[in-house]
């Protein structure tokens, strides 16, 4: 009676766990919910309607061609394309199209050694670590020392890619690879190199962000760290993205540029509220709200010193 009892319990607690592929959806509310990048996520769910059928199909033993998930995305730096990734290798983890939900990131310095044949062995170790999972490679083109023919006079860079593309093949089932960096540069660098051309299912661009949506990030930024923004210190914070956002060129960080403004305030803030303390009889007459709050000079500071 009582293994009866155990075994009903062991089967009941079974049940009860979360299973691959419950999750999917609120993946997928989760990137809906992501700032801007529209394009971008129209893109990742047709990714998921395709990758669905083709789970489908294996799960019912029906032929597939040889198809793979590797990817380039392409963009100005701080537009979210570390972030997409992740969901993508959260995404093919709940289709059951990865064994695993993880993520490796690597740039040129984590692959490239100091000498012939020892890139070969860095690069091995690293599709090992990220094997079942997402091989994320930022600034790709610097592989072929900054694209296209340039690759001929680095090679170094080129035994890593001679290496990831022939590691790329032989764990077709195990990896997905997504290559990440400026638009023309990654062009460049995809069109050089036909064997990689021939690995890549698709490219996916990420658009800056305009300067409504940098603003947003700067408030969900205030938002999550229980800051608060006073309504005029509100208005000048928002002329400061503005401000960024309209001299954008092609290095300018985007969400990377917002989150420095947000981190360089606490400080800002912190010293006014500092020099203000030898003034009190009492520190409990410091709200919470006024110890959190970010005001107008906080903001007009750091638009006239940095």
């Amino acid at each position: 009676m009582m293994e009866q009892d155990f075994r009903a319990r062991r089967r009941s607690e079974r049940a009860a766990r979360p299973k691959r592929g419950d999750g999917l959806e609120p993946i997928l509310r989760e990137l809906d919910s992501l700032i801007g990048l529209d394009p971008v996520k129209d893109e990742i769910f047709r990714i998921v309607d395709f990758a669905r059928v083709v789970a489908l199909k294996k799960e019912r033993d029906l032929k597939i061609s040889n198809l793979t998930f590797h990817m380039v995305f392409t963009g100005p730096p701080g537009t979210g394309k570390t972030t997409v990734a992740r969901f993508v290798g959260r995404l093919l983890y709940e289709l059951k199209l990865l064994r695993k939900d993880k993520l490796i990131e690597v740039d040129r310095s984590q692959l490239v050694g100091t000498h012939l044949g020892d890139t070969a062995r860095i690069v091995h170790d690293k599709v090992k670590d990220a094997l079942d999972g997402v091989l994320f490679v930022d600034e790709a083109y610097t592989l072929a020392g900054g694209g296209g023919e340039m690759a001929k006079t680095d090679p170094y860079g080129q035994e890593a890619i001679d290496t990831l593309l022939k590691l790329m093949e032989d764990y077709r089932d195990r990896l997905v690879c997504i290559f990440a960096g400026y638009d023309t540069k990654m062009r460049w660098f995809v069109e050089s190199n036909p064997g990689l051309k021939s690995r890549i299912s698709r490219t996916i661009e990420f658009p800056s962000y305009s300067g409504a949506e940098l603003f947003a990030i700067f408030e969900s930024l205030i938002s999550k760290n229980g800051f608060t923004l006073a309504s005029d210190a509100r208005d000048e914070a928002q002329k400061i993205v503005d401000d960024l956002a309209q001299n954008a060129d092609e290095n300018f960080g985007n969400a990377r540029e917002v989150r420095q403004f947000f981190e360089a305030l606490q400080p800002i803030q912190a010293e006014r509220i500092a020099e203000s303390l030898d003034d009190l009889d009492d520190i409990s007459e410091l709200s919470d709200e006024e110890l959190m709050r970010i005001e107008v000079d906080d903001i007009r500071y750091y638009a006239d010193h940095l």
